[in-house]
């Protein structure tokens, strides 16, 4: 089977897509029914870069100010211009082509004349307009009815975006499909002579603090797991204080300043981004991992926390449940007493984190990259059955 790849989103600190897309680059060439696999970005052939210590999650290395695509968000005029453009420049290498399937991991796909997949991460697009700039909002909800209706096979990361994007565009059930993505082998349990040399550098102690690693932005909910912190025993916040990893991330500037207070009465250290060799050992000595975000297409920091061997409290919405598999604690997001409560059983109840820690690391251990990609190799196969 021939392939192309999008891979725009593989650029250094690598998000959430960015490292979806490169467990694909990586692991498809591995399959012996896969006979070429080429790269497009920007409407061009490409070489995969070589990222090598830089292929980091975006909590873990600042965006470069100067990121010629972070500026593009920010500018209507251009970001129409390169939605015009770009799409006609890729679908002409495309057509060039012949016997080859085409997938857009990030929900683009040119008009061409090949089979083509699309991947659809989330719906975040249709939800509060302050979840993201005004121009990716109107880029996304121009490409993904596009990408949706165009592609033979859609794909999301989770059954719960898979029945949004049903619901919305009316497709037919037999065209979407799930399939979860994977934890890399990294995170795992360590042992506590393992994590005392990292800890030290933040001041942290393993057992003794809890993790929340994501981009600092309204999405995540971060007020409302700061608000419900607050509400904690004084006691129990001191013993346990709220670490927080990830950089500034859109319409942030309230949530700074709560963590800023926080920060000011030592319960609450913001560390900003880390090394990604950090930051398996900070989930590992976490002693709860807090998440409870508004919205996830999947949560990949869920499963992370999880393979570590670390409790975990997310939401009850959209992808959170399914992903977290009966091993969570799950929260009304909205609900900050109803995330205290839950904060407390999570902190303090060692029946409870008895029996949570095992059930998650069977979890985890049933979300893979290998079976990602696995199950993204039938979908192309079914896409080329159906053009």
């Amino acid at each position: 089977m021939n392939l192309v790849l999008s891979i725009e989103a593989v650029r250094p600190p690598l998000a959430g897509i960015g490292r979806y897309v490169w467990e694909l680059a990586n692991r498809l060439p591995q399959h012996q029914e896969v006979e070429s696999l080429r790269f497009l970005s920007d409407g061009l052939w490409r070489t995969l870069p070589n990222l090598g210590e830089t292929a980091q999650p975006v909590e873990s290395k600042p965006r470069n100010k100067f990121d010629w695509r972070h500026q593009l968000g920010k500018n209507p005029v251009v970001s129409r211009i390169y939605g015009r453009v770009m799409p006609r420049l890729a679908a002409y290498q495309i057509n060039r082509l012949r016997d080859t399937v085409f997938h857009g991991p990030n929900f683009f796909v040119p008009e061409v004349d090949i089979p083509t997949v699309v991947t659809i991460h989330d719906l975040s697009a249709y939800y509060p307009s302050d979840w993201h700039p005004a121009t990716r909002i109107e880029r996304m909800r121009q490409l993904i009815p596009q990408a949706v209706h165009r592609a033979q096979v859609v794909l999301t990361d989770s059954e719960a975006t898979r029945q949004e994007l049903l619901q919305e565009f009316k497709l037919a059930e037999a065209k979407v499909k799930a399939i979860p993505l994977g934890v890399d082998p990294v995170y795992h349990p360590r042992p506590m002579a393992e994590l005392n040399d990292v800890l030290k550098t933040y001041g942290l102690q393993a057992q003794a603090y809890s993790l929340f690693v994501s981009t600092i932005e309204p999405r995540k909910n971060l007020s409302n797991l700061i608000a419900a912190y607050a509400k904690l025993p004084s006691a129990m916040r001191q013993r346990w204080p709220l670490v927080l990893v990830g950089g500034e991330g859109w319409n942030s500037q309230e949530i700074h300043q709560q963590i800023a207070q926080a920060s000011a009465q030592n319960w609450l250290k913001y560390l900003g981004y880390v090394p990604q060799s950090h930051l398996p050992l900070l989930y590992a000595g976490a002693r709860l991992f807090t998440y409870p975000s508004l919205y996830e297409g999947f949560g990949l920091p869920i499963a992370e926390a999880m393979a570590s061997g670390v409790p975990v409290l997310t939401s009850n919405c959209s992808s959170m449940p399914e992903v977290a598999g009966g091993a969570a604690l799950l929260v009304e997001p909205a609900d900050v007493d109803g995330i205290r409560v839950q904060l407390e059983t999570g902190l303090d109840d060692e029946a409870w984190r008895r029996a949570a820690i095992p059930k998650g690391l069977q979890r985890a251990s049933e979300l893979t990259w290998d079976t990602c990609v696995d199950k993204t190799l039938l979908a192309y196969k079914m896409a080329k059955s159906l053009a």
